[in-house]
């Protein structure tokens, strides 16, 4: 610890060296002293067991990422600027010769690399209510989404405005150009899939968010994105809320939508989704249930570098993402926090995905359970360090091609803790 406390002393007396050499008056005072920094640490076990073949996927590897958030100028305009470093090392040496989506894979040498460092650094402005990005970016959003479920966590390059001058109405807009996937160190345009044709690459996804609270009790969005010259999307979702003595009920709609854009280079697009689910939550029980039905020709459409879709409801493992697909899911979770654990929690959850198209394949079908356990210490010198263990038990009937699914069992592992400054 005393060699981290030097560290940021270090770092805090290079910083205000630097401002002072550029002559930065006293109204940038705070863009240090409102600052943060911290250092994540992530150790990520998982093995993916596929029934009757030997091809198994997996790997165990130890994170380190910092992070520095500035506060903000002390001027009419704000601004700020935060910089970070995501590192992976991969501690087996079990699948050096296997793709298993988890660390850079270099396709000439037909090996995972040992290691990756993903840099980044982020602008910012500020006007009163409304906020410019500029730079890496981790977007949660409708159109875009990060994804943390392996060692190293997406991030994008783009500029992205935020605004809630207007009582009750969150603005979001911007423009994504390129994204640096979980398991990459490099930025690339967006395409679909894992297409590798350079002439289907496109040059932007713009984006436009309306968030808005109409009562206390309910809320409603609209989201529009267009990944140009590939499809054009629109999602739709309304949020009701209540609390009836000590149960808490929400119910949640949403609806996507997807159509070609500009040149097609994937072709015609067409796919709706409508979700709907109910859940409760009463003193440490928490019961969720809904449906998801997909409609039109063609899935989901998902990008480049294991993108998720963070936002359909059925998202998970095996995603729920194919065309025409039914999926009715549930999920239970309990806290132990009355129990004497505080910090503890077990959640089960079961999907069931059916009526899915593909031509020449009757009856196709799939399932997926998951049990998480999660403990994080409350309190004490340990306070913060967390453990996870994720079971996955996915059945699918028909695979890619003519091949017969590839029905698997996953365990993932993870231990985490943040230092802050």
């Amino acid at each position: 610890m005393l060699k981290l406390d030097l560290l940021y002393r270090t770092q805090r007396v290079a910083l205000y060296t630097l401002f002072g050499c550029l002559s930065i008056d006293a109204a940038y005072a705070e863009f240090l002293e409102e600052s943060n920094t911290s250092i994540y640490l992530r150790n990520f076990y998982n093995e993916r067991d596929y029934e009757d073949t030997k091809h198994d996927l997996g790997s165990w590897s130890q994170a380190a990422s910092g992070r520095f958030e500035s506060g903000y100028s002390d001027t009419a305009l704000q601004v700020g600027l935060d910089f970070g470093f995501q590192y992976a090392l991969r501690l087996n040496n079990r699948y050096d010769e296997r793709l298993d989506t988890v660390f850079k894979y270099d396709k000439s040498e037909a090996q995972q690399a040992r290691d990756y460092l993903k840099l980044g650094a982020t602008l910012k402005l500020k006007y009163q209510n409304t906020e410019l990005k500029v730079g890496e970016l981790f977007p949660k959003t409708p159109v875009l989404f990060i994804d943390d479920s392996r060692q190293l966590v997406t991030t994008y390059a783009g500029v992205m405005l935020e605004s809630q001058d207007i009582q009750n109405l969150k603005l979001s807009a911007g423009r994504f150009t390129h994204v640096n996937a979980r398991d990459d160190d490099e930025y690339r345009k967006f395409t679909l899939g894992n297409s590798t044709d350079p002439n289907k690459r496109s040059d932007g996804l713009n984006f436009i968010g309306l968030d808005y609270k109409f009562t206390p009790n309910f809320t409603g969005s609209y989201w529009f994105g267009q990944l140009e010259d590939i499809y054009q999307q629109h999602y739709f979702n309304a949020v009701y809320t209540e609390k009836v003595n000590e149960t808490k009920l929400k119910v949640d709609a949403r609806y996507f939508n997807y159509k070609e854009d500009g040149d097609a280079y994937f072709g015609n697009i067409d796919v709706q989704s409508l979700g709907l689910q109910a859940s409760a939550q009463h003193g440490p029980n928490t019961f969720l249930a809904g449906v998801q039905k997909h409609m039109g020709e063609d899935n989901i459409p998902l990008l480049n570098g294991y993108v998720p879709q963070g936002y359909l409801q059925t998202w998970s493992a095996i995603a729920f993402y194919k065309a025409k697909e039914f999926t009715w899911h549930a999920l239970y979770s309990y806290d132990f926090k009355d129990h004497g654990v505080p910090g503890l929690k077990l959640t089960l959850r079961y999907l069931n995905g059916s009526d899915i198209y593909r031509a020449g394949f009757k009856d196709n079908k799939e399932t997926e359970k998951n049990l998480i356990v999660n403990y994080t210490v409350p309190e004490g010198r340990l306070k913060g360090l967390g453990v996870e263990w994720r079971y996955i038990d996915a059945n699918i009937k028909y695979g890619v091609g003519n091949l017969p699914g590839r029905d698997f069992v996953e365990n993932r592992f993870i231990t985490t803790y943040t230092f802050k400054f």
